[in-house]
Formats: structure tokens, sequence, C-alpha cells
């Protein structure tokens, strides 16, 4: 009988602190979405800063397959450095499914997500536990160029169609406002 009650005992205060848990970390996922505000688009990265090379860089499909972004100029490529162990960057990436869903049939964009520190399998775990359909990828530090190293998550980086970084984003956002799509659109017709 005491066995029983200990337990007893032992689960519920299992589920009373697994409870508490889950919802403390849903309101600390609101508070952080509500921190989130559009970008400031005519804060532009200035090209002079940088070469086109400065910002050039590879990640790996999930598949494992190299590629360089280099390979994409001629399109509006928006990048999210993430990873799925930041809170910050869950928080960020349904607005930036948002975007996608929103953009996704334009050929002249492309959205490249590449994860920092997680395996493919990881990646593909969270993707199909949040339904998400983004294009993730995985991405190395020594194949991030030092021009963008950054020392917090998420960050995100949107190139012109020649290539160069116009923006830069560090931190969440809020990315699924009109005004980043019309940023988006005005870059495309550039």
């Amino acid at each position: 009988m005491q066995k029983n009650r200990w337990f007893l005992t032992a689960l519920i205060v299992v589920v009373l602190a697994a409870t508490a848990g889950f919802a403390t970390f849903h309101f600390v996922k609101a508070k952080i979405a509500r921190s989130f505000s559009v970008p400031d688009f005519r804060r532009q990265v200035s090209p002079k800063t940088g070469t086109k090379s400065d910002y050039d860089f590879q990640y790996s499909t999930l598949d494992g397959k190299v590629r360089r972004i280099s390979q994409l100029r001629g399109k509006v490529v928006f990048v999210n450095f993430w990873g799925t162990w930041c809170i910050r960057c869950v928080v960020e990436m349904p607005n930036i499914q948002k975007l996608y869903d929103k953009l996704k049939h334009d050929k002249s964009v492309v959205f490249l997500i590449p994860s920092r520190l997680d395996t493919p399998e990881r990646v593909r775990w969270y993707a199909r536990y949040n339904h998400y359909d983004l294009p993730f990828y995985t991405v190395r530090d020594q194949d991030i160029p030092p021009a963008m190293h950054f020392n917090q998550y998420p960050t995100t980086f949107i190139y012109d169609k020649d290539g160069l970084v116009v923006e830069k984003q560090i931190g969440g956002a809020n990315w699924d406002d009109p005004k980043a799509i019309q940023y988006i659109k005005t870059l495309e017709s550039q």
C-alpha cells in the first residue's frame, strides 16, 4: 500500500512539473514573439562593406549535397541561420514559413534555411513535427565566411540578384509583415 502511494505521489509530481514546464515554455515563446518587429529595410547593408566573395558560403542539402550561395545569382535569396536548440529561432520559424508560403511560387526568390549545429536527421524531425515545408539545409561553422560571423541566432541575410547582401537582421523578426514582402518584391524588380 505504501509503495502505491509513493508511486502515485511521484506520478502526480511528474505530471505537474511537466504541465508547469509546458506552460512556462509557451509563455516564454509568446513573450519572445511579441518582441519581434519588422526589420528596418531603410537600414540596408551597404554593398561597399564587402565583396560578393565575403558573403559566399557553402551549405549542404539534407541529403548531403554541397552547394554554394554564389550559384543562386540572378535571384533574390533569403538566408536564415538558425538551430533547433535556439528558442528565438523556434519562435521566429512560423513567421518565415508564412513569408515562404506567400513567395514560394515566385521563381526569382530563393529561400535557404541552413541550420547550424544540427544533423540532417534532427532538422527533418523538426520540420515534420512542426509541419514546415521550408527548404532546410545544414551548414558548418568553418563554411561561414568571417563577414557573416555573428554571435546571435537567428540571423538573416537577404541577397539581391547581383549576389550582394542588402539586408542583415540579427535576432528574430516579424517576416510575414507586408513590408517584408514588399521589400523582397522591390528587390526582384531591380
